[in-house]
């Protein structure tokens, strides 16, 4: 049988360890044994890409997997002088008919005027005098046109119109309207060339370029002709509008860029993505908690944008790394898919915050360390983005490579009991 007296010790043991450790809400806390030891620290470290496992991925390594081709995307370039690129826009209409049905008959028709109305989706809103100028071009023209192919064609002789764009128009319709004699520059004779094509190059009052609509972007050219219809059993004259829409579009560059092995490209026409590919250890990721993770990206020479129309880089997270076919994570999840605005020159390294891409990797050791690069809109823009690999070769001890720069913590150290 147990005692008052071992019952009274008991509890006053008892009592003394549950003071012992007690939570003070007034007072701080009276349990070192327990309590961490030290302060936090913040490190800084810079993990450099995968030697050698960055790439670059044009077009046409992989048209079938959402990648862009020049004069496939939402916009078709067109410049002068532009430091950026020198381009041209091109579109080609659907076959004219020799006839229209009127009353159950087919008829033919005369022309009385034209309108071929273009969409600026934008430019640069700082240049004024913008001019557009539309040339005729042979009815052939395709994708295998080159600069050297079309400039040459683009002459006094074969000038159709040109169109003074106010100064206060940034988007919105630019028509040509032909009347009288400007009809026959774009004359499908019956019987003839069926087809009209167009070439359209600008000036304005210093270097710029603009941005046209597309079949991309339901936007593209439409030559419309307002026509006359004889009806001889009546003596009726019916007018009639007949529209010719686009059926290809394209624009052709002076200086295109030519992927290189040892640089990444991202952007240009067609549009190239670049992959990138880091290997953080399990040691690093199971003990350090991402503070935050900057991926930097050295420039080999200035990426230079419209002014007023910037170019947006995208840093998106891979599911699944398989090369230029990699699946990507859902586009429009802003956590994993990151967008930096372009200024109109960047020369410097660009820095992407891509914390929360890190931690993604640290939540699950399965997931491809890699990232991929893409210029938005893809192959409609003037961006053209060159950097550094982990192939370049550059003198001196510059670190120009695609590089992680994390700030981290280390796991709090407790003391032992």
């Amino acid at each position: 049988m147990t005692s008052p007296a071992r019952w009274a010790g008991g509890g006053l043991l008892l009592a003394a360890v549950v003071t012992a450790c007690q939570e003070r809400l007034t007072s701080p806390a009276e349990c070192p044994a327990l309590c961490p030891g030290g302060s936090a620290q913040v490190f800084d470290t810079v993990i450099p890409a995968q030697a050698l496992r960055d790439s670059s991925f044009p077009a046409f390594a992989d048209r079938a997997n959402g990648y862009v081709d020049r004069g496939q995307g939402v916009a078709l370039l067109a410049s002068n002088g532009f430091a950026a690129s020198e381009d041209r826009a091109i579109y080609r209409f659907t076959p004219r008919s020799e006839s229209i049905p009127v009353r159950d008959t087919l008829r033919s028709y005369t022309v009385d005027s034209v309108l071929l109305g273009l969409t600026l989706v934008a430019r640069d809103t700082l240049v004024n005098g913008l001019k557009v100028y539309l040339y005729r071009l042979p009815a052939a023209v395709d994708s295998t046109r080159t600069f050297t192919d079309i400039e040459p064609l683009l002459t006094d002789a074969s000038l159709i119109d040109s169109v003074a764009v106010p100064d206060s128009v940034n988007t919105g319709a630019i028509n040509a309207i032909l009347r009288g004699p400007d009809v026959a520059k774009v004359a499908l004779p019956a019987g003839g060339d069926s087809v009209l094509a167009i070439g359209v190059r600008i000036a304005a009052e210093s270097p710029t370029g603009i941005r046209l609509g597309s079949l991309a972007s339901h936007g593209a050219a439409v030559f419309t002709r307002y026509v006359t219809v004889d009806v001889p059993d009546t003596g009726a004259v019916r007018s009639q509008v007949l529209n010719l829409p686009t059926t290809f579009n394209t624009f052709v560059t002076q200086a295109p860029v030519e992927p290189v092995d040892s640089l990444l490209t991202v952007g240009s026409e067609p549009a190239s993505r670049a992959l990138i590919r880091f290997a953080l250890s399990n040691e690093f990721l199971d003990s350090a908690t991402i503070v935050r993770a900057t991926l930097e990206l050295t420039p080999v020479r200035p990426i230079i944008s419209l002014p007023t129309d910037p170019s947006v880089l995208q840093t998106i997270a891979v599911v699944g790394d398989l090369g230029a076919k990699s699946p990507l994570v859902d586009t429009l999840d802003t956590r994993f898919t990151l967008r930096d605005t372009l200024p109109p020159v960047q020369s410097d390294t660009l820095q992407v915050e891509v914390t929360r891409i890190v931690q993604f990797w640290q939540a699950s050791r399965s997931r491809p360390q890699s990232v991929f690069l893409r210029m938005v809109p893809e192959a409609a823009t003037f961006a053209r983005a060159v950097f550094f690999s982990t192939r370049s070769h550059v003198p001196g001890d510059l670190l120009v490579a695609p590089r992680l720069r994390i700030a981290y913590q280390r796991s709090f150290p407790f003391e032992n009991p």
